[in-house]
């Protein structure tokens, strides 16, 4: 599982930087925006039904890779609608999450930040979580509910850049990455050749299978802007080391989908039926015309797939 990860994470370092830098990070991106501070960096996250007295579950949102909480604008109202409180995470240096060019990024890592983020918003709440990430995201979302099953209801898994078993990045390419002339070529690519508007529309079109509208492309191409991302895509490179080990077969403790689009280029089906074929509890659900992000663009199937899972193992 290694190697296509490593392929799809440097093919979006080539990608991903444009336009003029904002200066600082908008203190209310969105009406319902949070931080907390986890390991000095603060985290951006949005919260649905916040005040809901007795919510039919608790639902933590995870983004894939240079996304943010907007990739799930066509899913929340539904799970609000029905009934949970619902939690969605910019990851750390990307959204509207604070950068830090020596973060480790991986997995394992990510998933620690998360829970200590869950703890401030648990407070003395021991209802478990739903756990639901795309693409890098649902990486993560493994990684989370292996970390701690026992504080774990269920876990959702969309077109997932999952692991078997959670083996740190290539070290040849670290080395690369980290060799001071290649770092500075990469950086200065990153910073210096930013991409355009269009490009990243183009870019987007290759994972929805149609040319999102401006609204959209802005959606996502706005946080990227936000100084620091660039060095954050290079450290992901760079620094990866899992912190804890973890093995897929832990699933099977847990109730877990797995949703796709059979039309996926980016992280095809075939990972997830590897996934089912070492994890077979696991629910793997097609979306047939759905390509890599299936949440936006076929959100009537996808929300009815997530709700009916998480009605049933919410009783």
């Amino acid at each position: 599982m290694r190697h296509p990860v490593l392929l799809f994470l440097f093919l979006n370092v080539l990608i991903v930087s444009g336009g003029v830098p904002y200066t600082d990070i908008p203190e209310k991106p969105y009406e319902n925006s949070r931080f907390a501070v986890i390991d000095s960096l603060r985290i951006h996250y949005r919260v649905w039904n916040e005040d809901l007295k007795h919510p039919r579950g608790k639902v933590l949102l995870i983004h894939g890779f240079c996304g943010s909480t907007f990739c799930w604008r066509n899913n929340y109202d539904t799970l609000a609608n029905a009934g949970y409180m619902v939690v969605a995470i910019d990851l750390p240096g990307f959204g509207y999450s604070g950068r830090n060019a020596k973060l480790n990024q991986s997995q394992s890592n990510r998933g620690r930040m998360i829970w200590k983020l869950l703890d401030i918003i648990d407070d003395s709440d021991t209802t478990k979580w739903n756990i639901a990430g795309h693409s890098m995201g649902g990486g993560t979302a493994e990684a989370v509910a292996l970390m701690k099953p026992e504080r774990t209801q269920s876990l959702t898994i969309v077109a997932g850049m999952i692991f078997l078993k959670n083996g740190n990045i290539n070290q040849t390419v670290v080395g690369l990455v980290n060799h001071p002339v290649y770092k500075r070529l990469l950086l200065s690519y990153t910073e210096n050749n930013y991409l355009s508007f269009n490009n990243f529309r183009r870019e987007l079109k290759g994972t929805y299978g149609f040319l999102p509208d401006t609204v959209t492309v802005r959606g996502y191409w706005e946080p990227l802007q936000i100084d620091g991302t660039s060095e954050t895509v290079v450290n992901m490179l760079a620094n990866s080391n899992e912190i804890q080990k973890l093995d897929a077969r832990g699933l099977s403790r847990l109730p877990v989908q797995a949703i796709w689009g059979r039309k996926d280029r980016t992280i095809r089906l075939s990972n997830g039926r590897k996934l089912k074929r070492v994890v077979p509890s696991v629910e793997l659900k097609v979306i047939p015309d759905a390509r890599h992000m299936p949440m936006e663009t076929h959100p009537e199937e996808f929300n009815q797939m997530l709700i009916e899972f998480l009605d049933r193992n919410n009783k």
